[in-house]
Order: structure tokens, then C-alpha cells, then sequence
């Protein structure tokens, strides 16, 4: 399967040089994935894809997208002429426009709009809703037009930037299985930009992580929840709870691995079942967290372990953890 996009030694830095947000980012997407870019703020997820939709330029490195390369030392193709759609996190619609006209601005004169704005009518579920203005619209609603307006232009690749972030949580779960479904109906390589470590489990075949400018890791979230290439990565997808080699020996678990560091997640203790490695303690403290509880208690060592369970545990369990839990790093990557 071809790439639709390859990225090779990206590099972009503001003020004069000084900040380098992108940093030496080597990826390519093959034609139909979706990816998702994750990362803390200021990790430059919103840069790398400014500079793959062409509204900056990169200090170094290539863009090629479907086989054309769009940026380099030598060449650069403004936005409008590389046939990438976009979805920004606050809509960007136009407020005088009507829905029909919002989603019709990027099609040619050639094509036959209305039968173009019917399709993505048809497609986001929005039919009947063409002679609406966008505050006349929802905040879900008016997402699904700049959806249908991206994607009216059939374009290569599709880019989502935050399309979530002003929705409260009960729309944003609707709408990301609604816009996953419509990606899939149509076919279109999509990459999607978001901190919401859940946005991307929905949405995406793989997961990009990135981290102040670089490229991290990338995977099938199997593979970046189960072998994280580091601390920063394994916490982004649960809560975690570190621990030293004098924490493990309170449980009966010893290593002679030099340079390690451990964690275990909170929600993968066992609480009085058998595992390969257990310990009796008393619990200090337990807060209900809505579908779980979370508790505090002290080890032998006294180390403070915080860790999760469904019921509420009072006084004296038995806690422990089963070997292919345990994540290990070095220190380095701790």
C-alpha cells in the first residue's frame, strides 16, 4: 500500500531559531490509515500539521503528499494546491454563509455543487440543514459541516486538529464514533490531532506520541499500552504508580537489573486474589471516584502506593501483581 504522506527530517524552530518545536520528525502514513498525533501541550502537534497542510514552512527537512513533494529546501506548494482538507478546533465556518454555501466554498466551479453538497449532506447527517447559518447550528452540528465542508474537495488527506476540545464529554464521545464512521464511509487518509489520549483509542488505526518536538513512539495502542518506550508514553494512557527496586522486595519481587526504573498501573493490582507477587497492608485512605475507588497505603519501606479497585476496601488487604504488569525503563527514559 502506498504512502500518502512521508515525512523526512522535518525541522521548525520560532523566534529566530531559539524555540525548535519540530524536531527532526521522520513518519509516513500509508494511504487509508488514521492516525492520531498525541501529546501534553506544546509537544508541536499543531505545527506538524500546520506544516503538512502548508500554512508554515519548515527551517529543514521534506514533505511529499500522495507522491508530490510540497515543501523542501527547494520548493513550496501553497495550501490550496495540495489537496488537504482541513478540520480545525474551532469550526472556522463561515459566519455569514449558509450551510450549503459553507460546504460548497472549496469545490471547483466545474463540479455540480449541489449534488457535491447533497453527498456531504447525506454523509454527516445534516440533510434538510443547507439554508441554516452556523449559529443557528450546535456546537456538534457545526463541527459536522466543517467536516463535510473539508471533505466536499475529495482531498488526499484530511487533518483534524482538536475537533473535540470545545464539546462537553457526553457530545464529544457521540461525535468521535460519528466522525470515525464517516472517515471509514469515505476512505480517507486522516490524521488527527489531539491530547486526549481517549479521542485517539476511538478514532485511530495507530497512534503517533510526541514530545517537545519529537517523534516518540508510534503503534497500535496494544502495543504502546502493553511495551511503552518510556515513562512519558505509559502515562499517558492510565494512571501509574512508580516504584523502586526496594518497592518491588516489599512484594517478594527482586531484580539485579542495573539502571531500572518501575511502574505498575494503578488499576492493574490484584486485591486479594493470587498473583505472582503479594503483600498485606493497610489501607489509609479511600476516595470514590465514580466508577471506581482510589486508595492510598503505605509500604514497609514507607513508600506510598496509590491503586484502584471497583468495590471499597477497608483496613487489611492483600495486594499484588502479576510479572508481565511490571513495566520497566531506564533511568534515562524514567
Amino acid at each position: 500500500m502506498s504512502n500518502i504522506l512521508k515525512i523526512k527530517q522535518l525541522s521548525k524552530s520560532f523566534n529566530n531559531g531559539k524555540d525548535l518545536v519540530i524536531n527532526d520528525i521522520n513518519l509516513s502514513v500509508k494511504k487509508g490509515d488514521t492516525i492520531a498525533i498525541v501529546g501534553e501541550s506544546g509537544s508541536g502537534k499543531t505545527t506538524l500539521t500546520r506544516l503538512i497542510s502548508g500554512l508554515e514552512t519548515p527551517d529543514s527537512g521534506t514533505i511529499s503528499i500522495n507522491n508530490t513533494e510540497v515543501a523542501s529546501e527547494h520548493s513550496f506548494i501553497p495550501p490550496e494546491k495540495r489537496n488537504v482538507g482541513l478540520v480545525f478546533q474551532d469550526y472556522a465556518l463561515f459566519p455569514h454563509l449558509t450551510v450549503f454555501k459553507n460546504i460548497a466554498y472549496g469545490l471547483s466551479k466545474s463540479e455540480n455543487k449541489k449534488t457535491r453538497v447533497s453527498e456531504m449532506l447525506t454523509l454527516v447527517n445534516l440533510t434538510g440543514y443547507e439554508n441554516r447559518y452556523p449559529h443557528q447550528l450546535s456546537g456538534g452540528q457545526q463541527q459536522r459541516v466543517a467536516l463535510a465542508r473539508a471533505l466536499a474537495p475529495k482531498p488526499k488527506l484530511l487533518l483534524l486538529d482538536e475537533p473535540f476540545s470545545n464539546l462537553d464529554v457526553m457530545l464529544r464521545v457521540q461525535l468521535r464514533n460519528e466522525i470515525f464512521d464517516i472517515i471509514k464511509k469515505t476512505g480517507v487518509t486522516a490524521i488527527f490531532v489531539t491530547h486526549d489520549t481517549q479521542d485517539a483509542i476511538a478514532i485511530a488505526d495507530k497512534i503517533i506520541i510526541l514530545q517537545e518536538g519529537k517523534k516518540i513512539q508510534k503503534g497500535s495502542i496494544k502495543k504502546l499500552y502493553k511495551k511503552p518506550k518510556d515513562y512519558y508514553v505509559a502515562s499517558l494512557f492510565s494512571t501509574i504508580s512508580q516504584l523502586s527496586e526496594e518497592d518491588l522486595a516489599c512484594f517478594g519481587y527482586n531484580t539485579k537489573e542495573e539502571n531500572k526504573k518501575y511502574a505498575i498501573r494503578v488499576n492493574q493490582f490484584k486485591i486479594n486474589i493470587p498473583s505472582d507477587f503479594n503483600l498485606s497492608i493497610k489501607i489509609n485512605k479511600t476516595v470514590f471516584m465514580g466508577d471506581h475507588f482510589m486508595h492510598t497505603t503505605t509500604l514497609p519501606n514507607n513508600t506510598v502506593l496509590n491503586f484502584t479497585s471497583e468495590d471499597k476496601l477497608i483496613d487489611q488487604v492483600t495486594i499484588g501483581f502479576d510479572t508481565d504488569t511490571i513495566l520497566s525503563f531506564t533511568k534515562k527514559d524514567y
